[in-house]
Protein backbone atom coordinates (compact mmCIF):
# COMPACT_ATOMS: atom_id res chain seq x y z
CA UNK A 1 0.00 0.00 0.00
CA UNK A 2 1.42 3.50 -0.95
CA UNK A 3 0.71 6.25 1.52
CA UNK A 4 1.45 9.76 0.41
CA UNK A 5 1.78 12.40 2.55
CA UNK A 6 1.01 16.12 1.66
CA UNK A 7 2.25 19.14 4.16
CA UNK A 8 1.28 22.16 4.43
CA UNK A 9 -0.65 25.67 6.06
CA UNK A 10 -4.14 24.63 3.99
CA UNK A 11 -5.87 28.08 4.62
CA UNK A 12 -8.00 26.36 2.60
CA UNK A 13 -8.66 27.66 -1.15
CA UNK A 14 -9.31 25.98 -4.43
CA UNK A 15 -5.34 25.47 -5.25
CA UNK A 16 -5.43 22.96 -2.42
CA UNK A 17 -8.76 20.98 -3.78
CA UNK A 18 -6.86 20.42 -6.83
CA UNK A 19 -3.75 19.46 -5.11
CA UNK A 20 -4.72 17.12 -2.61
CA UNK A 21 -6.82 15.42 -5.46
CA UNK A 22 -3.85 14.67 -7.31
CA UNK A 23 -1.55 13.79 -4.52
CA UNK A 24 -4.16 10.93 -3.82
CA UNK A 25 -4.38 10.07 -7.14
CA UNK A 26 -0.19 8.97 -6.63
CA UNK A 27 -1.30 6.55 -4.12
CA UNK A 28 -3.57 4.30 -1.95
CA UNK A 29 -4.24 6.78 0.86
CA UNK A 30 -3.79 10.04 1.46
CA UNK A 31 -2.10 11.55 5.00
CA UNK A 32 -2.40 15.64 5.29
CA UNK A 33 0.12 17.16 7.63
CA UNK A 34 -1.24 20.69 9.06
CA UNK A 35 1.44 22.85 10.03
CA UNK A 36 0.35 23.77 13.92
CA UNK A 37 -0.67 27.72 14.31
CA UNK A 38 2.43 27.96 16.68
CA UNK A 39 4.46 27.16 13.42
CA UNK A 40 3.06 29.15 10.70
CA UNK A 41 4.74 32.34 9.61
CA UNK A 42 2.82 34.60 11.48
CA UNK A 43 3.57 37.46 8.40
CA UNK A 44 0.56 39.54 7.13
CA UNK A 45 -2.33 37.52 9.77
CA UNK A 46 -1.71 34.04 9.04
CA UNK A 47 -2.87 31.27 9.65
CA UNK A 48 -6.94 32.85 9.00
CA UNK A 49 -7.94 29.72 10.79
CA UNK A 50 -6.96 27.77 13.44
CA UNK A 51 -5.12 24.49 13.19
CA UNK A 52 -7.95 22.19 14.72
CA UNK A 53 -10.69 23.87 12.00
CA UNK A 54 -8.23 23.26 8.81
CA UNK A 55 -7.55 19.60 9.44
CA UNK A 56 -11.00 19.24 10.37
CA UNK A 57 -11.98 20.44 7.29
CA UNK A 58 -9.44 18.55 5.28
CA UNK A 59 -10.82 15.17 6.99
CA UNK A 60 -13.93 15.72 5.36
CA UNK A 61 -12.91 15.91 2.11
CA UNK A 62 -12.94 12.19 0.07
CA UNK A 63 -9.84 12.37 -1.26
CA UNK A 64 -8.14 12.93 2.23
CA UNK A 65 -8.20 9.66 4.26
CA UNK A 66 -6.58 11.84 7.57
CA UNK A 67 -5.64 15.02 8.69
CA UNK A 68 -2.68 15.57 11.41
CA UNK A 69 -1.54 18.99 12.48
CA UNK A 70 2.30 18.80 12.78
CA UNK A 71 4.71 21.75 13.92
CA UNK A 72 7.16 20.56 10.65
CA UNK A 73 6.98 18.79 7.21
CA UNK A 74 10.15 16.59 9.09
CA UNK A 75 7.81 15.64 12.04
CA UNK A 76 5.13 14.80 9.74
CA UNK A 77 7.34 12.69 7.81
CA UNK A 78 8.51 11.14 10.40
CA UNK A 79 5.22 10.39 12.11
CA UNK A 80 3.69 8.96 8.81
CA UNK A 81 6.81 7.49 7.22
CA UNK A 82 5.15 7.75 3.55
CA UNK A 83 5.96 5.83 -0.11
CA UNK A 84 5.43 9.37 -1.25
CA UNK A 85 6.18 13.04 -0.08
CA UNK A 86 4.30 15.19 -2.36
CA UNK A 87 4.55 19.02 -2.72
CA UNK A 88 2.26 21.38 -4.73
CA UNK A 89 2.95 23.23 -8.01
CA UNK A 90 4.95 26.08 -6.56
CA UNK A 91 8.04 23.56 -5.59
CA UNK A 92 10.67 21.67 -6.65
CA UNK A 93 13.16 19.90 -5.44
CA UNK A 94 15.65 22.68 -5.06
CA UNK A 95 12.80 24.16 -2.54
CA UNK A 96 12.51 21.55 -0.81
CA UNK A 97 14.78 21.89 2.91
CA UNK A 98 18.15 19.31 3.20
CA UNK A 99 16.90 18.06 6.04
CA UNK A 100 13.62 16.69 4.24
CA UNK A 101 15.22 15.62 1.11
CA UNK A 102 18.11 13.92 3.38
CA UNK A 103 15.02 12.03 5.37
CA UNK A 104 13.37 10.94 1.92
CA UNK A 105 16.68 9.83 0.51
CA UNK A 106 17.49 7.66 3.53
CA UNK A 107 14.14 6.21 4.17
CA UNK A 108 13.42 5.37 0.27
CA UNK A 109 10.66 7.75 0.00
CA UNK A 110 9.99 9.40 -3.07
CA UNK A 111 9.52 12.87 -3.73
CA UNK A 112 6.95 14.56 -6.21
CA UNK A 113 5.13 17.64 -7.19
CA UNK A 114 1.58 18.30 -8.32
CA UNK A 115 1.45 20.03 -11.63
CA UNK A 116 -1.55 22.79 -12.43
CA UNK A 117 -2.26 26.25 -11.81
CA UNK A 118 -0.97 27.98 -8.62
CA UNK A 119 -3.18 29.28 -6.01
CA UNK A 120 -1.88 31.01 -2.83
CA UNK A 121 -4.59 32.62 0.09
CA UNK A 122 -0.94 34.51 1.36
CA UNK A 123 -1.51 36.61 -2.34
CA UNK A 124 -4.51 37.60 -1.33
CA UNK A 125 -2.84 39.57 1.49
CA UNK A 126 -0.65 41.46 -0.31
Amino acid sequence: MKTVLANGVFDFHFGHLIHLEQARGMGDRLIVSVTSDAAVNKGLGRPVFRDWPRSTMLRALRCVDNAVIVGSALEALELVHPSIFVKGPDYDIDRIEPAHREFCKRNGIEIRFTTGEKFSSTALFK
